[in-house]
């Protein structure tokens, strides 16, 4: 399925993040233990989304994107999924400036004089563009919420702006509503050994976690909209690094306290982990949209060059 085409990394490229850490961090900020809390008073978000191309079409391609909205309702133990799509997103190099335009337009509310990237890229930014819009309508929909996001809170990127991410965590901030970004991994390095702050907490045993990050960072600080924490949400969990809203209605403790109470295999907070599950397309999805997508588009399934040449 993957060899007629490889879908970029979420993300992949589009944060602009290659910022260095002081390395003085690892020898002045000692880690604090966490005391996990199961949020049960407040109602839980979490989403995500994904961006897949199926193939070619004359001049372009089709992708396909969605995204999951999880919800646990305060006082409940049980979630449940509000999804959009799949949605069939047909891409040309002749109308992907003014599809990539038309849509930042409509979601940012803004223009952009921007021109579209490759058309893998213009797939993932179309993928952004529906997680941002969502991540607003939950931030401005629901009150006294804890809204767990998958990736950071930077702002000042073409895929990113400022003005929009603050957006959503103003708006959040209005509404009582606490945000957690979540990342699994991050392109912060210290910048003397060159490794990355997730190894802060080698050896360290959790629920931890490290605070301040973003006060040692060397380029473009504005750009982080958050504070930075590495931390273990569970005793042998892997470290994530987390951007708390410093606007944020609750002490930022009490909020990586409750991410600890919410952490399932390998520290991973269960509702991120249950909205991508949802959002990620099966091999039976995929073979049913390209079949949408030869009736619709046209598309043509070509068979990646790469194994027929060097078949061993």
């Amino acid at each position: 399925m993957t060899e007629y085409f490889v879908s970029p990394e979420k993300g992949e490229a589009e944060e602009g993040e290659e910022a260095t850490v002081h390395e003085e961090l690892q020898t002045q900020i000692e880690s604090e233990p966490l005391e996990p809390k199961y949020p049960i008073e407040r109602t839980v978000l979490a989403i995500d989304s994904t961006s897949f191309a199926l193939g070619y079409i004359p001049d372009g391609l089709v992708g396909v994107v969605r995204a999951s909205i999880i919800e646990k309702p305060a006082g409940q133990n049980r979630q449940r999924l509000e999804r959009y799509g799949p949605l069939l997103v047909p891409i040309t190099e002749q109308d992907k400036d003014a599809r990539y335009q038309n849509l930042y337009k409509a979601v940012y509310g803004e223009r952009t004089e921007s021109r579209a990237p490759d058309l893998i890229k213009t797939l993932e930014r179309t993928r952004n563009l529906l997680e941002r819009h969502i991540e607003f309508e939950v931030a401005k929909r629901y009150r006294d919420s804890l809204i767990l996001l998958d990736g950071s809170l930077i702002g000042g990127t073409v895929a990113n702006p400022r003005f929009f991410v603050k957006k959503i965590i103003d708006q959040a901030a209005a509404n009582g509503n606490l945000i957690a970004a979540v990342s699994k991994s991050t392109r912060l390095t210290l910048e003397d050994s060159r490794r990355n702050i997730l190894t802060l907490l080698d050896g360290i045993s959790g629920p931890c976690y490290i605070g301040g990050v973003k006060n040692y960072i060397s380029q473009e600080r504005e750009k982080y909209l958050g504070d930075i924490y590495v931390a273990k949400l569970t005793p042998r969990g892997e470290p994530f690094r987390i951007d708390l809203a410093e606007n944020a209605p609750a002490p930022h403790t009490e909020i990586l306290n409750a991410l600890s109470g919410l952490a399932g295999d390998y520290g991973y907070p269960e509702e991120l982990k249950l909205a991508h599950m949802t959002c990620v397309l099966s091999a039976i999805e995929i073979l049913e949209l390209q079949a949408a997508a030869i009736t619709l588009h046209g598309l043509v399934m070509k068979e990646e060059i790469r194994p027929r040449i060097f078949p061993l």
